[in-house]
């Protein structure tokens, strides 16, 4: 009987853990994206083993380049990066970009740093720049998220020059059609697309919904409990919208400031802008030295679907500190434990997905000095899921969950697309449309010292090849029937770099990698 993919993954974990990058099943990786400090917290999920991570230079001077990177699930940037120069600077990026489908690709918008303009970029699926707009605004926006529109193109908010929520709607193009802003303080950091039409929109304590046009539907304050010190939080943000199926509303994520301390907050709302709970996930005191905080706050459903996974960091404002995650209940907010992630990397700041059968985390390192991407292939599996003799998870009898060819959909894409607020799974069969489209060879760690993993999704009966420099061939392996990973032991080989070569009826595929 085959084993799927999630389960496949699990086993070579366990079989691996004595790797050091691999301590408790965690992997992190780092990339130097250029000298001055830069802002990177928006990850999206690329294909079945990799995932895209934006931002830029974070109020540098001459701050006119964005840059996109690739990093896979093992967390290392080992493939591509892109830089984009606009034809003028920018305002800091935040995580304005979203998934694109026509073209496939990635759409990103970005305030100009001067004048009453935005620039707006459109990417493919490695990066590479389709085009780029500069539109003209009626007023001075600076943009914190940005989806996709229901009636085509997109949408991104932020707040006008006098601090007012704001939103602008896209052509497929990348030009601006409209720009309002509504009578509601704040900067809008989150939008998405709402159940029965228009969207929800959320930034510092403040949540509206609008229609399609744009036309203000209601506008809500979010309500947390006091801090500590027994004050309200008076200020929040980093605001991050889940919207969960049918009407059950979505899930409202951020950071909270009060008087001396800050905290992590999970809430739930209607879609009619009833806020049904909210709960704080954990404060610290900002008065201690280096002024810690909790934020860059965001949640993912966990497999079970009637919970969620919170996610946060805790530590010095600058220096950046240790991951967290909660589960809590979507019914009441209830909350499990707080588990730390065992980051060993600080970091400053983070966005959550759960893709590919892992928790993945995607953002800045601390004092703002790298591109960072952390993996995670166990952390907080619901143990209300059906279990397997042993208790080993039972992925192929997750309620509710669409599988195609035996491979689990929701794990694989856990993080879904929304169309009109209802949950929306990606349909694996137009992804699998072209082998060659999404087959790819991952090589964990690399470089290695002899012991190296080989993963992805694999032609059965495909061989793979190893050859040095010289192309004598090393060593060759068949691809086993439904396997997904498979591992070479070649700590008797000299150092340098070698090259794995997978050969089937239908590709040909060739990676470097290097022991050392």
């Amino acid at each position: 009987m085959k084993r799927n993919l999630l389960t496949q993954w699990l086993l070579v974990a366990a079989t691996i853990f004595s790797l050091p990058l691999f301590a408790q099943n965690v992997f992190e990786g780092t990339q130097q994206w250029h000298p001055q400090d830069h802002s990177a917290w928006k990850i999206e999920p690329q294909n079945i083993q990799n995932y895209v991570i934006m931002g830029n230079k974070f109020f540098e001077p001459n701050n006119n380049t964005l840059y996109i990177s690739e990093f896979s699930e093992f967390a290392q940037f080992n493939s591509w990066s892109r830089a984009h120069t606009a034809p003028e600077n920018l305002q800091t990026f935040w995580k304005s970009f979203c998934k694109s489908t026509s073209p496939i690709g990635y759409f990103a918008v970005a305030g100009t740093a001067s004048g009453n303009k935005v620039y707006t970029l459109t990417m493919n699926a490695t990066g590479q720049k389709f085009w780029e707009r500069v539109s003209n605004l009626p007023f001075n926006m600076q943009y914190g998220g940005v989806c996709q529109a229901t009636n085509g193109g997109y949408i991104a908010c932020g707040s006008n020059n006098s601090g007012e929520l704001a939103v602008t709607k896209f052509n497929g193009l990348g030009e601006a059609e409209w720009t309002m802003d509504y009578p509601v303080s704040g900067f809008g950091w989150s939008i998405k697309q709402a159940n029965g039409g228009g969207y929800v929109l959320a930034g510092t304590r403040s949540v509206i919904r609008i229609e399609v046009d744009g036309s203000l539907v209601w506008a809500k304050t979010l309500n947390l409990p006091a801090s500590p010190d027994g004050s309200n939080y008076s200020y929040t943000e980093f605001e991050e919208i889940l919207p969960l199926s049918g009407e059950n509303g979505f899930i409202l994520t951020g950071s909270a400031f009060s008087n001396s301390h800050s905290g992590a907050y999970t809430a739930r709302f209607s879609w009619a802008g009833t806020q049904v709970w909210a709960k704080i996930n954990e404060t610290v005191n900002t008065s201690l030295p280096g002024t810690p905080v909790c934020w860059i706050n965001n949640a993912v459903l966990s497999n079970s679907g009637n919970k969620v996974i919170t996610t946060w960091r805790n530590g010095p404002v600058s220096a950046g500190g240790a991951l967290r995650a909660q589960l809590v209940n979507i019914a009441d907010g209830a909350q499990g434990a707080v588990q730390g992630l065992g980051n060993a990397t600080p970091v400053q700041e983070a966005f959550a997905t759960r893709a590919h059968g892992r928790l993945v985390i995607g953002g800045t390192r601390g004092t703002y000095s790298q591109a960072y991407a952390y993996s995670n292939t166990q952390f907080l599996i619901d143990n209300s899921l059906p279990q397997q003799p042993g208790g080993q998870l039972d992925v192929d009898n997750i309620p509710n969950v669409p599988t195609v060819s035996g491979y689990l959909t929701s794990v694989r894409n856990a993080f879904p697309t929304y169309e009109s607020g209802k949950v929306k799974f990606d349909d694996p069969t137009l992804t699998f449309a072209s082998r060659t489209a999404y087959t790819d060879l991952t090589i964990f760690p690399n470089p290695s010292s002899g012991l190296i993993y080989v993963g992805g999704k694999m032609e059965p009966g495909a061989m793979l090849r190893i050859f040095d420099l010289t192309g004598k061939l090393i060593l060759e392996k068949q691809v086993p029937d439904g396997e997904s990973m498979v591992n070479f032991d070649l700590t008797n080989q000299p150092k340098g770099m070698y090259s794995i070569q997978m050969a089937g009826d239908q590709y040909n595929i060739t990676r470097k990698f290097i022991i050392e």
